[in-house]
């Protein structure tokens, strides 16, 4: 038999709502965590930009390119 589960009871002090916020010790509106969202897709769309930049950069993908050889040889040693 499957063990029942309780659900959470609110505590003095007021209704919890949970329909417009994430529970936990930082409690974030909805609003809110849509606009980080946002703000979250802005900063990695920034970081698409900036890699396609590097990749038409033939010099700088050289050394991109050396300096990996030199990391999986450093790897290679350690494993």
């Amino acid at each position: 038999m499957a063990k029942k589960m309780s659900l959470p009871v609110a505590k003095a002090g007021g209704p919890v709502s949970t329909a417009n916020a994430i529970e936990g010790p930082d409690r974030i509106s909805v609003s809110e965590l849509k606009e980080r969202r946002r703000y979250m897709a802005e900063d990695a769309l920034r970081d698409i930009e900036r890699a396609e930049k590097h990749k038409r950069d033939a010099a700088l993908m050289k050394d991109v390119k050396a300096m990996a050889k030199e990391k999986m040889a450093s790897l290679k040693k350690i494993c």
